[in-house]
């Protein structure tokens, strides 16, 4: 039996989360509802003017793990940070969390923006989210920073696609994935904030194609990845590419809720959203991390979605992309129901 249920690979990020006016978004020149990437040192400026700020331990893949201890599972991470206060904070949350912590911290560096890689999420009055921020030293994880011995006593590994993106940190990644794949680990991965007619993500997305078990992401997301058209809505379209592959497809919806595509057909999944949004940062992360532990513990593809999504409408109800409370205690009666 392996010690750990998922061990993630990803960004080591800490989120800013505040919110302003269509004013203060203009004031900086940032795209609305998108992601801009900033130096350091204009980060630090944006966030000094921010109020009522909320500093919370983020990034997808380690929201992830997170959602997977709090469900009662073993988690591990794998990523880099620095010793400036924004890596102590991600180290500290893990360490309350439970979520086994590979993160060497490493000296920063104010005048080189060698520094954790943050975001700032700017949530405006319509509820939508600018983001803000800077990889930092996240990029720079290499082959020596790579728990071997925690991927090899993992059920699954999850790797965040966007780690693949940076040709500093391709190389320790795909070494990691070599060592699941030899040892017969599945291997997920997520398709977050990647941008599809971006030249460095075509090889990304060939790695992706070929080498993940699970892929989870949204529609957008998915189709990006196998080169759907938006037009077409015959879910048949999704299916022809699993063929010869016995891949599971993950995909996200919104308020439509997901569906969930294997070599057994089609499963959809409701939405459990029936309350007001508090924030929506962090809710796909919650999805990835309810999916990855269901299948972890051996639920069918159905309930393992119906564990994703109950994990995901926790998440949008409170501030930041991390649950506050216990989901094996919230989501109990439905986990007792489930198991096999």
């Amino acid at each position: 039996m392996s010690n750990f249920d998922v061990t993630a690979i990803g960004v080591a990020f800490v989120d800013v989360v505040a919110n302003v006016t269509e004013d203060f978004l203009q004031q900086y020149s940032l795209t609305k509802g998108q992601g801009n990437i900033l130096p350091i040192s204009v980060l630090r400026e944006i966030r000094r003017n921010l109020t009522d700020s909320r500093v919370i331990p983020g990034g997808t893949a380690a929201n992830a793990m997170a959602t997977v201890a709090s469900l009662g599972g073993r988690a591990a991470f794998i990523g880099k940070a620095c010793n400036d206060t924004m890596g102590e904070k991600f180290k500290e949350a893990f360490d309350r969390s439970q979520v086994k912590s590979c993160v060497p911290l490493v000296a920063f560096d104010r005048d080189i923006d060698r520094a954790t890689a943050r975001c700032l999420v700017m949530v405006t009055p319509d509820h939508d989210r600018t983001f803000a921020f800077n990889m930092g030293i996240c990029e720079e994880i290499d082959v020596a920073d790579i728990d071997t011995r925690t991927i090899l006593d993992s059920e699954i590994l999850f790797i965040e696609g966007q780690m693949l993106v940076s040709r500093r940190a391709r190389p320790a990644v795909t070494a990691a994935l070599k060592t699941a794949k030899e040892a017969g680990i599945k291997v997920a991965f997520n398709m977050h904030d990647l941008n599809f007619r971006a030249v460095a993500v075509q090889e990304v997305i060939e790695t992706i194609r070929t080498q993940a078990d699970i892929l989870i992401g949204n529609e957008r997301e998915i189709r990006g990845c196998f080169e759907i058209d938006r037009d077409v809505t015959d879910m048949d379209a999704f299916m022809n590419v699993l063929i010869d592959r016995r891949q599971i497809l993950a995909m996200t919806r919104g308020a439509k809720g997901a569906c969930i595509f294997s070599h057994e057909g089609v499963a959809t999944v409701a939405s459990e959203n029936h309350q007001s949004i508090v924030d929506s940062t962090g809710a796909g992360d919650a999805f990835a991390g309810g999916f990855l532990f269901g299948l972890s513990q051996g639920l069918s593809l159905p309930a393992a979605g119906k564990l994703a999504a109950l994990s995901a409408a926790e998440i949008i109800r409170i501030w930041g992309g991390r649950p506050e409370k216990s989901l094996a205690t919230e989501l109990k009666s439905y986990l007792d129901s489930v198991r096999p």
